[in-house]
């Protein structure tokens, strides 16, 4: 309640669905409620424009190079389409389903991985197809001077004054958090901030 999610059996309008994939039960109710829960909200889609989604995950791949999961929520991406995600740009190579079946378009509510781009995305950033492949670079280029800008500016809130003043006031721990997905780097990372303690 606190996050405004009341139950339905509370008075609220929120539904609750008891699930388990161990014992697979519930899946068939919850699969019910979301079908539901979409057509009460006329949640639609347009699968005839651009196709915009949202990166799911991303990795380096060897053989592959950059390599995106991508569920397309609008629009339709088509092979060779220009696309822009994050700071990303390339034209998608090739599609792979779910099942690992090329495939050469996929539209709303379709998870595909993608290749071609020039740079790995963050899970979380947002996918766009654009006309041409011009355009996906001038807003590529336009993302990246942003967080140059927001990173410099950040930066130079800090100066050393109160730097000292942090230390002289009791500071002597500080909490890091490294989030790593290629084998080695967590542990240089850790390696070398052990060096420095």
């Amino acid at each position: 309640t606190e996050h405004e999610l009341v139950p339905e059996d509370w008075g609220g309008t929120t539904i609750v669905c008891p699930v388990s994939a161990l014992k697979r039960e519930g899946i068939d109710n919850l699969l019910e409620m979301v079908l539901l829960t979409a057509d009460m909200m006329e949640l639609k889609a347009n699968p005839n424009r651009l196709a915009k989604g949202t990166v799911i995950e991303a990795k380096l791949d060897r053989g592959r190079g950059p390599v995106a999961t991508v569920l397309v929520q609008n629009g339709t991406l088509h092979q060779g389409d220009y696309v822009i995600v994050g700071n990303a740009v390339g034209r998608v190579r090739a599609m792979v389903d779910d099942k690992g079946k090329t495939v050469k378009t996929a539209g709303p509510s379709v998870p595909v991985e993608i290749i071609g781009l020039d740079d790995v995305p963050q899970a979380g950033d947002e996918l766009n197809a654009v006309e041409n492949e011009r355009m996906a670079k001038d807003l590529a280029d336009q993302r990246r001077e942003r967080l140059r800008q927001e990173i410099l500016t950040a930066n130079s809130r800090v100066n050393l004054d109160e730097l000292f003043g942090q230390i002289a006031a009791g500071v002597q721990t500080l909490n890091i958090v490294v989030k790593a997905d290629v084998a080695g780097s967590v542990e240089a990372v850790k390696a070398s901030l052990i060096k420095l303690s």
